[in-house]
Protein backbone atom coordinates (compact mmCIF):
# COMPACT_ATOMS: atom_id res chain seq x y z
CA UNK A 1 0.00 0.00 0.00
CA UNK A 2 1.14 3.51 -0.88
CA UNK A 3 2.38 5.86 2.08
CA UNK A 4 1.56 9.44 2.81
CA UNK A 5 4.09 11.73 3.57
CA UNK A 6 3.51 15.34 5.25
CA UNK A 7 7.04 17.33 4.06
CA UNK A 8 8.26 20.41 6.29
CA UNK A 9 5.90 23.07 4.04
CA UNK A 10 3.09 20.51 5.27
CA UNK A 11 2.05 19.13 1.54
CA UNK A 12 0.85 15.58 1.84
CA UNK A 13 2.56 12.91 -0.79
CA UNK A 14 2.34 9.98 -1.85
CA UNK A 15 5.30 7.70 -1.61
CA UNK A 16 4.71 4.79 -4.80
CA UNK A 17 5.44 1.71 -3.90
CA UNK A 18 7.79 -0.61 -6.41
CA UNK A 19 5.19 -2.93 -8.31
CA UNK A 20 5.89 -6.61 -7.10
CA UNK A 21 7.21 -9.40 -8.75
CA UNK A 22 5.43 -11.45 -11.38
CA UNK A 23 5.61 -14.52 -13.46
CA UNK A 24 7.37 -14.37 -16.29
CA UNK A 25 5.41 -14.24 -19.73
CA UNK A 26 5.66 -17.62 -21.37
CA UNK A 27 6.60 -16.44 -24.75
CA UNK A 28 9.09 -14.01 -23.31
CA UNK A 29 12.59 -14.02 -24.55
CA UNK A 30 16.41 -12.14 -23.29
CA UNK A 31 19.11 -11.79 -25.98
CA UNK A 32 22.39 -10.84 -24.80
CA UNK A 33 25.21 -9.50 -25.84
CA UNK A 34 27.80 -11.62 -27.72
CA UNK A 35 31.01 -12.11 -25.19
CA UNK A 36 32.99 -14.97 -26.94
CA UNK A 37 36.28 -13.90 -25.50
CA UNK A 38 35.01 -14.04 -22.27
CA UNK A 39 33.52 -17.19 -22.40
CA UNK A 40 37.23 -18.56 -22.86
CA UNK A 41 38.44 -17.42 -20.01
CA UNK A 42 35.67 -18.84 -17.89
CA UNK A 43 36.86 -21.97 -19.61
CA UNK A 44 40.07 -21.14 -18.31
CA UNK A 45 39.22 -20.33 -14.95
CA UNK A 46 36.79 -23.19 -14.13
CA UNK A 47 39.55 -25.65 -15.61
CA UNK A 48 42.03 -24.62 -13.18
CA UNK A 49 39.88 -24.69 -10.49
CA UNK A 50 38.44 -28.27 -11.13
CA UNK A 51 42.27 -28.95 -11.68
CA UNK A 52 43.31 -28.46 -8.27
CA UNK A 53 39.81 -30.01 -6.76
CA UNK A 54 40.51 -33.21 -8.78
CA UNK A 55 44.11 -33.85 -7.59
CA UNK A 56 43.50 -32.92 -4.18
CA UNK A 57 40.50 -34.60 -3.35
CA UNK A 58 42.08 -37.77 -5.25
CA UNK A 59 45.17 -37.65 -3.00
CA UNK A 60 42.34 -37.62 -0.42
CA UNK A 61 40.41 -41.04 -1.10
CA UNK A 62 44.50 -42.73 -1.32
CA UNK A 63 44.79 -41.32 1.70
CA UNK A 64 41.37 -43.05 2.67
CA UNK A 65 42.70 -45.72 0.73
CA UNK A 66 46.37 -46.11 2.64
CA UNK A 67 45.13 -45.33 5.78
CA UNK A 68 47.18 -41.55 5.89
CA UNK A 69 45.54 -39.05 7.97
CA UNK A 70 47.65 -36.31 6.90
CA UNK A 71 47.05 -36.78 2.98
CA UNK A 72 42.74 -36.34 4.14
CA UNK A 73 43.81 -33.17 6.65
CA UNK A 74 46.18 -31.56 4.36
CA UNK A 75 43.93 -32.21 1.22
CA UNK A 76 41.00 -31.10 2.92
CA UNK A 77 42.42 -27.14 2.71
CA UNK A 78 42.58 -27.43 -1.26
CA UNK A 79 39.27 -28.96 -1.56
CA UNK A 80 36.62 -27.53 0.58
CA UNK A 81 38.01 -23.78 -0.78
CA UNK A 82 38.31 -24.97 -4.75
CA UNK A 83 34.44 -26.30 -3.70
CA UNK A 84 32.78 -23.34 -2.11
CA UNK A 85 34.48 -21.37 -4.91
CA UNK A 86 33.06 -23.64 -7.94
CA UNK A 87 29.62 -23.18 -5.75
CA UNK A 88 29.45 -19.50 -5.85
CA UNK A 89 30.76 -19.10 -9.48
CA UNK A 90 28.25 -21.48 -10.77
CA UNK A 91 25.24 -20.37 -8.38
CA UNK A 92 21.67 -19.60 -10.08
CA UNK A 93 22.05 -15.89 -12.00
CA UNK A 94 19.17 -14.23 -12.07
CA UNK A 95 17.98 -11.41 -13.95
CA UNK A 96 15.39 -8.34 -13.54
CA UNK A 97 13.43 -7.64 -15.92
CA UNK A 98 11.20 -4.37 -15.71
CA UNK A 99 9.41 -3.85 -18.91
CA UNK A 100 7.75 -0.31 -18.79
CA UNK A 101 4.80 -0.08 -21.59
CA UNK A 102 2.45 2.50 -22.46
CA UNK A 103 -1.13 2.36 -21.08
CA UNK A 104 -3.92 4.31 -21.15
CA UNK A 105 -4.81 3.87 -17.38
CA UNK A 106 -1.32 3.83 -16.29
CA UNK A 107 1.21 6.53 -14.64
CA UNK A 108 4.18 8.65 -15.55
CA UNK A 109 6.14 7.72 -12.52
CA UNK A 110 7.40 3.86 -11.85
CA UNK A 111 9.21 3.46 -8.02
CA UNK A 112 12.32 0.94 -8.19
CA UNK A 113 13.01 -0.99 -5.49
CA UNK A 114 17.00 0.51 -4.75
CA UNK A 115 15.20 3.85 -4.09
CA UNK A 116 13.77 6.83 -7.01
CA UNK A 117 12.00 5.96 -9.90
CA UNK A 118 11.55 6.02 -13.96
CA UNK A 119 9.78 8.50 -15.31
CA UNK A 120 8.13 8.10 -18.51
CA UNK A 121 6.18 11.03 -20.96
CA UNK A 122 3.01 9.20 -21.11
CA UNK A 123 0.90 7.20 -19.31
CA UNK A 124 2.65 3.56 -18.36
CA UNK A 125 2.89 0.74 -16.46
CA UNK A 126 5.82 -1.49 -15.24
CA UNK A 127 5.92 -5.33 -15.14
CA UNK A 128 8.57 -6.58 -13.13
CA UNK A 129 9.84 -10.33 -12.76
CA UNK A 130 13.11 -12.50 -12.25
CA UNK A 131 14.19 -14.84 -15.16
CA UNK A 132 16.97 -17.28 -14.71
CA UNK A 133 20.03 -15.75 -17.12
CA UNK A 134 19.47 -18.54 -20.09
CA UNK A 135 22.20 -16.81 -22.68
CA UNK A 136 23.26 -19.47 -25.04
CA UNK A 137 26.89 -20.13 -25.29
CA UNK A 138 28.58 -17.88 -27.85
CA UNK A 139 31.75 -19.23 -28.94
CA UNK A 140 33.54 -16.87 -31.45
CA UNK A 141 34.37 -18.27 -35.48
CA UNK A 142 36.42 -21.60 -34.50
CA UNK A 143 38.78 -20.32 -37.39
CA UNK A 144 40.34 -17.53 -34.84
CA UNK A 145 40.76 -20.01 -31.78
CA UNK A 146 42.81 -22.55 -34.50
CA UNK A 147 44.56 -19.60 -35.69
CA UNK A 148 45.63 -18.72 -31.69
CA UNK A 149 46.60 -22.53 -31.39
CA UNK A 150 49.06 -22.17 -34.53
CA UNK A 151 50.13 -19.27 -33.09
CA UNK A 152 51.17 -20.39 -29.92
CA UNK A 153 52.66 -22.92 -31.40
CA UNK A 154 54.53 -21.51 -33.16
CA UNK A 155 56.30 -19.07 -30.47
CA UNK A 156 56.75 -22.15 -28.72
CA UNK A 157 58.69 -23.44 -30.68
CA UNK A 158 60.91 -20.45 -31.31
CA UNK A 159 61.02 -20.31 -27.33
CA UNK A 160 62.55 -24.20 -27.77
CA UNK A 161 65.35 -22.51 -30.03
CA UNK A 162 65.96 -19.99 -27.53
CA UNK A 163 66.33 -22.30 -24.98
CA UNK A 164 68.53 -24.41 -26.55
CA UNK A 165 70.88 -22.08 -27.67
CA UNK A 166 70.72 -19.29 -25.67
CA UNK A 167 72.54 -20.55 -22.41
CA UNK A 168 71.46 -18.94 -19.20
CA UNK A 169 69.60 -16.51 -20.51
CA UNK A 170 67.80 -18.55 -22.79
CA UNK A 171 66.96 -20.74 -19.81
CA UNK A 172 65.73 -17.78 -17.75
CA UNK A 173 63.78 -17.03 -20.65
CA UNK A 174 61.87 -20.11 -20.46
CA UNK A 175 61.04 -20.32 -17.03
CA UNK A 176 59.83 -16.91 -17.26
CA UNK A 177 57.03 -18.23 -19.94
CA UNK A 178 56.60 -21.73 -18.88
CA UNK A 179 53.45 -21.08 -17.06
CA UNK A 180 52.14 -18.47 -19.25
CA UNK A 181 52.32 -20.84 -22.55
CA UNK A 182 51.07 -23.87 -20.36
CA UNK A 183 47.85 -22.17 -19.28
CA UNK A 184 47.55 -20.93 -23.14
CA UNK A 185 48.43 -24.26 -24.63
CA UNK A 186 46.37 -26.65 -22.85
CA UNK A 187 43.51 -24.65 -22.68
CA UNK A 188 42.99 -22.78 -25.96
CA UNK A 189 42.67 -26.44 -28.29
CA UNK A 190 40.05 -27.52 -26.37
CA UNK A 191 38.24 -24.06 -26.52
CA UNK A 192 39.43 -24.60 -30.19
CA UNK A 193 37.42 -28.12 -30.71
CA UNK A 194 34.70 -26.52 -28.41
CA UNK A 195 34.06 -23.79 -30.87
CA UNK A 196 34.27 -26.21 -33.83
CA UNK A 197 32.09 -28.28 -32.44
CA UNK A 198 29.33 -25.88 -32.05
CA UNK A 199 28.90 -24.42 -35.01
CA UNK A 200 28.79 -28.21 -36.69
CA UNK A 201 25.94 -29.20 -34.49
CA UNK A 202 23.99 -26.19 -34.73
CA UNK A 203 22.03 -26.51 -31.74
CA UNK A 204 21.68 -23.61 -29.72
CA UNK A 205 23.12 -24.56 -25.85
CA UNK A 206 22.55 -22.52 -22.66
CA UNK A 207 25.93 -21.71 -21.51
CA UNK A 208 25.37 -22.93 -18.34
CA UNK A 209 24.20 -26.06 -19.28
CA UNK A 210 27.80 -26.42 -21.71
CA UNK A 211 29.89 -25.53 -18.84
CA UNK A 212 27.89 -27.93 -16.48
CA UNK A 213 29.08 -30.83 -19.22
CA UNK A 214 32.50 -29.79 -19.08
CA UNK A 215 33.20 -29.97 -14.99
CA UNK A 216 31.39 -33.09 -15.25
CA UNK A 217 33.93 -34.70 -17.73
CA UNK A 218 36.82 -32.92 -15.78
CA UNK A 219 35.30 -35.04 -12.58
CA UNK A 220 35.21 -37.85 -13.85
CA UNK A 221 39.23 -37.88 -13.69
CA UNK A 222 38.43 -38.51 -9.60
CA UNK A 223 37.45 -41.99 -10.40
CA UNK A 224 39.69 -42.74 -13.38
CA UNK A 225 42.45 -41.23 -11.48
CA UNK A 226 41.95 -43.87 -8.85
CA UNK A 227 41.45 -47.17 -11.01
CA UNK A 228 44.77 -45.86 -12.57
CA UNK A 229 46.80 -45.35 -10.23
CA UNK A 230 45.96 -47.59 -7.39
CA UNK A 231 43.59 -50.05 -8.02
CA UNK A 232 44.76 -51.47 -11.44
CA UNK A 233 48.66 -51.42 -9.55
CA UNK A 234 47.22 -54.09 -7.23
CA UNK A 235 45.72 -55.82 -8.99
CA UNK A 236 48.52 -56.66 -11.48
CA UNK A 237 51.09 -59.51 -10.15
CA UNK A 238 54.16 -57.59 -8.94
CA UNK A 239 56.47 -60.40 -10.65
CA UNK A 240 55.27 -58.94 -13.92
CA UNK A 241 57.19 -57.08 -15.99
CA UNK A 242 56.80 -53.28 -16.02
CA UNK A 243 56.04 -52.69 -19.44
CA UNK A 244 53.32 -55.61 -19.29
CA UNK A 245 51.56 -53.60 -16.09
CA UNK A 246 52.04 -50.10 -17.99
CA UNK A 247 50.12 -51.69 -21.14
CA UNK A 248 47.48 -53.46 -19.10
CA UNK A 249 46.86 -49.99 -17.37
CA UNK A 250 47.16 -48.48 -21.06
CA UNK A 251 45.21 -50.78 -23.20
CA UNK A 252 42.44 -52.05 -20.56
CA UNK A 253 42.17 -50.66 -17.41
CA UNK A 254 42.66 -46.63 -18.77
CA UNK A 255 39.94 -47.18 -21.44
CA UNK A 256 37.67 -49.11 -19.55
CA UNK A 257 37.44 -47.21 -16.93
CA UNK A 258 37.56 -43.77 -18.16
CA UNK A 259 35.60 -44.21 -20.76
CA UNK A 260 32.58 -45.89 -18.31
CA UNK A 261 33.10 -42.84 -16.16
CA UNK A 262 32.47 -40.12 -19.11
CA UNK A 263 29.75 -42.42 -19.54
CA UNK A 264 28.04 -42.00 -16.15
CA UNK A 265 28.73 -38.42 -16.51
CA UNK A 266 26.77 -38.25 -19.28
CA UNK A 267 23.86 -39.84 -17.69
CA UNK A 268 23.58 -37.07 -15.17
CA UNK A 269 22.20 -34.92 -18.03
CA UNK A 270 19.48 -36.95 -19.25
CA UNK A 271 17.41 -33.91 -19.08
CA UNK A 272 19.24 -32.36 -21.46
CA UNK A 273 19.44 -35.62 -24.55
CA UNK A 274 16.38 -35.09 -26.37
CA UNK A 275 18.12 -37.25 -29.41
CA UNK A 276 21.42 -38.32 -31.29
CA UNK A 277 22.22 -34.84 -32.00
CA UNK A 278 21.92 -33.12 -28.41
CA UNK A 279 23.38 -36.75 -27.03
CA UNK A 280 26.92 -36.07 -28.78
CA UNK A 281 26.84 -32.70 -28.10
CA UNK A 282 26.90 -33.96 -24.15
CA UNK A 283 29.33 -36.52 -25.00
CA UNK A 284 31.46 -34.40 -26.87
CA UNK A 285 31.81 -32.16 -23.82
CA UNK A 286 32.23 -34.09 -21.25
CA UNK A 287 35.28 -35.63 -23.32
CA UNK A 288 36.28 -32.38 -23.96
CA UNK A 289 36.28 -31.89 -20.07
CA UNK A 290 37.77 -35.18 -19.68
CA UNK A 291 40.85 -34.25 -22.17
CA UNK A 292 41.36 -30.63 -20.56
CA UNK A 293 42.32 -31.62 -16.75
CA UNK A 294 44.39 -34.55 -18.15
CA UNK A 295 45.96 -31.72 -20.88
CA UNK A 296 47.49 -29.83 -17.86
CA UNK A 297 49.43 -32.84 -16.43
CA UNK A 298 50.74 -34.15 -19.24
CA UNK A 299 51.96 -30.33 -20.52
CA UNK A 300 53.65 -29.77 -17.22
CA UNK A 301 55.16 -32.89 -17.30
CA UNK A 302 56.56 -32.92 -20.90
CA UNK A 303 57.84 -29.35 -19.91
CA UNK A 304 59.35 -30.95 -16.90
CA UNK A 305 61.14 -33.47 -18.47
CA UNK A 306 61.87 -31.78 -22.20
CA UNK A 307 61.93 -28.14 -21.35
CA UNK A 308 59.53 -26.48 -24.18
CA UNK A 309 60.78 -28.81 -26.70
CA UNK A 310 58.96 -31.35 -25.10
CA UNK A 311 56.13 -28.81 -24.52
CA UNK A 312 55.98 -28.22 -28.00
CA UNK A 313 55.84 -31.66 -28.90
CA UNK A 314 52.95 -33.05 -26.54
CA UNK A 315 50.87 -29.66 -27.16
CA UNK A 316 50.81 -30.71 -30.77
CA UNK A 317 50.27 -34.39 -30.38
CA UNK A 318 47.15 -33.70 -27.88
CA UNK A 319 46.07 -30.84 -29.63
CA UNK A 320 45.58 -32.68 -32.35
CA UNK A 321 44.95 -35.77 -31.43
CA UNK A 322 44.18 -36.62 -27.84
CA UNK A 323 41.62 -34.09 -26.95
CA UNK A 324 39.82 -34.98 -30.09
CA UNK A 325 40.23 -38.39 -29.26
CA UNK A 326 38.39 -38.19 -25.89
CA UNK A 327 35.76 -36.12 -27.26
CA UNK A 328 35.07 -38.18 -30.19
CA UNK A 329 35.05 -41.34 -28.17
CA UNK A 330 32.49 -40.53 -25.73
CA UNK A 331 30.38 -38.97 -28.25
CA UNK A 332 29.52 -42.16 -29.65
CA UNK A 333 28.60 -43.03 -26.13
CA UNK A 334 26.17 -39.66 -25.94
CA UNK A 335 24.78 -40.42 -29.28
CA UNK A 336 23.59 -44.00 -28.60
CA UNK A 337 22.02 -42.65 -24.86
CA UNK A 338 20.49 -40.19 -27.51
CA UNK A 339 19.08 -42.42 -29.92
CA UNK A 340 17.71 -44.69 -26.68
CA UNK A 341 16.19 -41.96 -25.14
CA UNK A 342 14.82 -40.47 -28.29
CA UNK A 343 11.93 -43.33 -27.99
CA UNK A 344 9.57 -41.50 -25.40
CA UNK A 345 8.77 -44.77 -23.64
CA UNK A 346 12.27 -44.92 -22.75
CA UNK A 347 12.82 -41.48 -21.25
CA UNK A 348 9.47 -41.57 -19.48
CA UNK A 349 10.42 -44.47 -17.69
CA UNK A 350 13.62 -42.73 -16.59
CA UNK A 351 11.41 -39.94 -15.63
CA UNK A 352 9.42 -41.84 -13.11
CA UNK A 353 12.29 -43.60 -11.93
CA UNK A 354 14.05 -40.24 -11.31
CA UNK A 355 10.77 -39.00 -9.81
CA UNK A 356 9.93 -42.09 -7.47
CA UNK A 357 13.70 -42.14 -6.17
CA UNK A 358 13.34 -38.45 -5.06
CA UNK A 359 9.82 -38.96 -3.63
CA UNK A 360 11.42 -41.83 -1.73
CA UNK A 361 14.47 -39.91 -0.25
CA UNK A 362 11.81 -36.64 0.75
CA UNK A 363 9.83 -39.71 2.75
CA UNK A 364 13.77 -40.66 4.16
CA UNK A 365 14.84 -36.67 4.98
CA UNK A 366 11.53 -36.05 6.97
CA UNK A 367 11.21 -39.27 8.69
CA UNK A 368 14.33 -37.76 10.80
CA UNK A 369 12.50 -34.76 11.33
CA UNK A 370 13.76 -32.16 8.65
CA UNK A 371 10.74 -30.49 6.49
CA UNK A 372 12.70 -30.02 2.94
CA UNK A 373 9.67 -29.63 1.57
CA UNK A 374 9.07 -26.42 3.89
CA UNK A 375 5.12 -27.30 3.93
CA UNK A 376 4.90 -27.31 7.86
CA UNK A 377 5.09 -30.91 8.73
CA UNK A 378 7.42 -34.04 8.68
CA UNK A 379 4.98 -36.19 6.51
CA UNK A 380 7.13 -37.28 3.66
CA UNK A 381 6.03 -36.64 0.17
CA UNK A 382 2.48 -34.79 -0.14
CA UNK A 383 2.18 -34.39 -3.85
CA UNK A 384 0.31 -36.52 -6.36
CA UNK A 385 1.15 -40.17 -7.78
CA UNK A 386 3.62 -39.53 -10.52
CA UNK A 387 2.38 -42.66 -13.34
CA UNK A 388 3.47 -43.54 -16.56
CA UNK A 389 1.19 -41.96 -18.24
CA UNK A 390 1.89 -38.42 -16.85
CA UNK A 391 5.76 -39.48 -17.24
CA UNK A 392 5.29 -39.74 -21.19
CA UNK A 393 2.71 -36.66 -21.29
CA UNK A 394 5.53 -34.03 -19.88
CA UNK A 395 7.88 -35.82 -22.38
CA UNK A 396 6.33 -35.23 -25.26
CA UNK A 397 5.56 -31.43 -23.64
CA UNK A 398 8.98 -31.26 -23.00
CA UNK A 399 10.38 -32.50 -26.68
CA UNK A 400 8.29 -29.35 -27.76
CA UNK A 401 11.42 -27.26 -27.54
CA UNK A 402 10.82 -23.40 -27.94
CA UNK A 403 12.10 -21.67 -31.70
CA UNK A 404 15.16 -19.87 -30.65
CA UNK A 405 16.63 -16.78 -32.20
CA UNK A 406 19.46 -14.25 -32.66
CA UNK A 407 19.46 -10.74 -32.45
CA UNK A 408 21.92 -9.06 -34.96
CA UNK A 409 22.31 -5.75 -33.17
CA UNK A 410 24.68 -6.97 -30.77
CA UNK A 411 23.04 -5.48 -27.36
CA UNK A 412 20.85 -6.86 -25.17
CA UNK A 413 16.82 -6.85 -26.19
CA UNK A 414 14.05 -8.26 -25.09
CA UNK A 415 10.74 -9.80 -27.04
CA UNK A 416 7.08 -10.58 -25.53
CA UNK A 417 3.39 -10.55 -26.11
CA UNK A 418 3.51 -7.51 -23.82
CA UNK A 419 4.97 -5.45 -26.09
CA UNK A 420 2.90 -4.04 -28.91
CA UNK A 421 5.26 -3.14 -31.00
CA UNK A 422 7.82 -5.27 -30.90
CA UNK A 423 9.45 -5.48 -34.50
CA UNK A 424 10.36 -1.91 -33.17
CA UNK A 425 13.21 -3.72 -30.72
CA UNK A 426 14.64 -5.87 -33.81
CA UNK A 427 17.69 -4.66 -35.93
CA UNK A 428 17.14 -3.54 -39.98
CA UNK A 429 18.21 -6.99 -41.13
CA UNK A 430 15.50 -9.04 -38.53
CA UNK A 431 16.04 -11.71 -36.50
CA UNK A 432 17.02 -15.41 -37.80
CA UNK A 433 16.29 -19.09 -36.12
CA UNK A 434 19.09 -20.93 -35.59
CA UNK A 435 17.16 -24.14 -35.70
CA UNK A 436 16.40 -23.56 -39.00
CA UNK A 437 19.96 -22.72 -40.31
CA UNK A 438 21.39 -25.99 -38.08
CA UNK A 439 18.91 -27.41 -40.87
CA UNK A 440 20.09 -25.84 -44.11
CA UNK A 441 23.87 -27.16 -43.31
CA UNK A 442 22.92 -31.01 -43.95
CA UNK A 443 26.06 -31.44 -45.89
CA UNK A 444 25.35 -33.42 -49.01
CA UNK A 445 28.22 -35.93 -48.79
CA UNK A 446 27.74 -39.56 -48.88
CA UNK A 447 31.17 -40.34 -46.57
CA UNK A 448 29.63 -39.45 -42.89
CA UNK A 449 29.36 -41.73 -40.06
CA UNK A 450 26.36 -42.34 -38.25
CA UNK A 451 26.93 -43.36 -34.41
CA UNK A 452 25.09 -46.73 -33.48
CA UNK A 453 21.86 -46.61 -32.09
CA UNK A 454 22.75 -49.75 -29.84
CA UNK A 455 23.93 -48.21 -26.37
CA UNK A 456 26.26 -51.03 -25.83
CA UNK A 457 27.74 -50.71 -29.43
CA UNK A 458 27.89 -46.80 -28.34
CA UNK A 459 29.99 -47.79 -25.29
CA UNK A 460 31.89 -50.72 -26.76
CA UNK A 461 33.31 -48.65 -29.67
CA UNK A 462 34.75 -45.84 -26.98
CA UNK A 463 36.33 -48.02 -25.11
CA UNK A 464 37.87 -49.93 -28.42
CA UNK A 465 38.80 -46.48 -29.81
CA UNK A 466 40.55 -45.53 -26.69
CA UNK A 467 42.33 -48.57 -25.97
CA UNK A 468 43.53 -48.43 -29.27
CA UNK A 469 44.89 -45.15 -29.66
CA UNK A 470 46.78 -45.97 -26.32
CA UNK A 471 47.39 -49.59 -26.77
CA UNK A 472 48.84 -49.69 -30.33
CA UNK A 473 51.72 -47.04 -30.49
CA UNK A 474 53.08 -49.33 -27.25
CA UNK A 475 52.91 -52.37 -29.22
CA UNK A 476 54.99 -51.07 -32.21
CA UNK A 477 57.36 -49.99 -29.72
CA UNK A 478 57.89 -53.26 -28.42
CA UNK A 479 58.08 -55.18 -31.73
CA UNK A 480 60.60 -53.33 -33.21
CA UNK A 481 62.62 -54.11 -30.02
CA UNK A 482 62.10 -57.38 -30.26
CA UNK A 483 62.97 -57.21 -34.56
CA UNK A 484 66.23 -55.84 -33.28
CA UNK A 485 65.78 -52.00 -34.88
CA UNK A 486 67.67 -49.17 -33.62
CA UNK A 487 66.68 -47.16 -31.08
CA UNK A 488 66.40 -44.37 -33.48
CA UNK A 489 64.10 -46.21 -35.94
CA UNK A 490 61.74 -47.00 -33.56
CA UNK A 491 61.80 -43.90 -32.45
CA UNK A 492 61.06 -42.46 -35.90
CA UNK A 493 58.10 -45.46 -36.36
CA UNK A 494 56.21 -44.58 -33.16
CA UNK A 495 56.59 -41.07 -34.44
CA UNK A 496 55.15 -41.58 -38.10
CA UNK A 497 52.06 -43.86 -36.44
CA UNK A 498 51.55 -40.78 -34.32
CA UNK A 499 50.94 -39.25 -37.18
CA UNK A 500 48.99 -41.44 -38.99
CA UNK A 501 46.83 -41.79 -36.19
CA UNK A 502 46.34 -37.84 -35.31
CA UNK A 503 45.54 -37.77 -39.10
CA UNK A 504 42.99 -40.86 -38.49
CA UNK A 505 41.08 -39.02 -35.46
CA UNK A 506 41.19 -35.46 -37.53
CA UNK A 507 39.51 -37.63 -40.61
CA UNK A 508 36.64 -39.20 -38.23
CA UNK A 509 35.94 -36.16 -36.08
CA UNK A 510 34.78 -34.80 -39.74
CA UNK A 511 33.15 -37.30 -40.74
CA UNK A 512 30.92 -37.86 -37.48
CA UNK A 513 30.17 -34.26 -36.98
CA UNK A 514 29.13 -34.30 -40.81
CA UNK A 515 26.94 -37.56 -39.80
CA UNK A 516 25.71 -35.32 -36.87
CA UNK A 517 24.70 -32.24 -38.92
CA UNK A 518 22.42 -34.57 -40.98
CA UNK A 519 20.43 -35.98 -38.50
CA UNK A 520 17.69 -34.19 -36.53
CA UNK A 521 16.20 -34.74 -33.12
Amino acid sequence: MDQIVTDEYGRKLRLINPVDLSSAPNDFQLSRASKPVRRYFSLLGNSLLMIFLVQAFSFQIFGILEFEPLYIIGCSFVTLPCLAFLIFLHRPKLVEVRLITASEGGINSHAIPEGGSIQTTMSSKMTRFLVRDDSIIDTPPSLWVWLVFILSLIFSFAIAVVEIIGGDLGLIFSYLMALPMILILFSVPVYAWWASSTSWIGIPTRLRDAESWLIAGMAAGIPAIIVNSWLTPNLVPSSWSLSSQDFITYTLSAPIGEEIFKFFAILCFISSIKGPKSGFQVGFTVGLGFAISENFSYLVSSYGGGGFAGLFITSLIRGIGSIPGHAVWTSFSGAALGWWLSESKNKAQINLLIHRFTSKSMDLIESIGIDIDMDGDSSGYDGPEYSIVQAIHDVETDNQSPSWTISENKIDSISTSLISNGSYFSSSKGNFTIKKKSNDLQSVSKFKIIPPKSLFWGVLIAILGHSFWNGSGIIISELGADLGFSENLVIGISLLWIIIMVITVIFVSSLLMRGISSLSE
